[in-house]
């Protein structure tokens, strides 16, 4: 895992990308000692990922379910900044279309099913890649003219930014039921958590009298 974390990510990063998330079954085991094995690969350029300008693993939310309560707080992608509603399961989202790969290949030998299954999955993924974008020759144009959205990302953009208004609405609703001192202090609190995880997790469900004691601690 390793290896195909790297191999994805030194591209991305020679490309100029300094956010990254990570979204993996059980990110809250695989982060730990992450860069200790990093760095203990010759094979691997050295990188530090604190140098990132955004670095987060979180577990996919449907896999999250299985996990603990402190998982359920510290990697759940709906508490992370900049994740959106993302599920983080896409990849696991064609598994559906090989249904029919079993009855396919049942009878073939290892190579044969091999060479199946690889067929279907790079028409699967460049199925994906075509209606995602599709760029012209000249990459000197301005970006809006280098690339138009294909069907697929027009789709989920458009369904974005009718939900991103519905959101703001709805946190404004909420917001506005709170006193502005009460709304401040939870916001310093998820400032701080967003950048340091050691600070007060603003998500987690704690009894009255630690929330008491704890927003007493902040606006004090």
């Amino acid at each position: 895992m390793d290896a195909a974390l790297w191999s994805t990510l030194i591209p991305s990063l020679k490309a100029g990308i300094t956010c990254v998330l990570l979204s993996y079954d059980i990110g809250c085991q695989f982060y730990k000692n992450l860069q200790a094995r990093l760095d203990s690969y010759a094979e691997f350029p050295n990188l530090l990922l604190a140098d990132l300008e955004f670095w987060k693993v979180v577990v996919p939310k449907f896999h999250l379910y299985g996990h603990g309560t402190e998982c359920h707080v510290l990697f759940n992608l709906a508490f992370t900044k900049w994740a959106g509603r993302m599920d983080g399961e896409r990849i696991e989202g064609g598994w559906a279309q090989t249904i029919g790969m079993a009855t396919w290949t049942r009878e073939s030998g290892l190579f044969a099913r091999r060479n199946i299954l690889d067929d279907h999955w790079n028409t699967y993924n460049w199925s994906k890649l075509l209606g995602l974008r599709t760029f012209r020759p000249s990459a000197m144009l301005p970006i809006t003219d280098a690339f138009h959205s294909g069907a697929f990302l027009d789709k989920n953009l458009q369904r974005s930014f009718t939900w991103s208004k519905t959101q703001r609405e709805l946190a404004t609703l909420l917001s506005a039921s709170y006193s502005d001192k009460t709304v401040d202090a939870w916001r310093k609190m998820r400032d701080e958590f967003d950048l340091d995880q050691s600070k007060p997790n603003p998500y987690e469900e704690i009894d009255n009298c630690k929330v008491s004691l704890l927003f007493k601690r902040v606006l004090s």
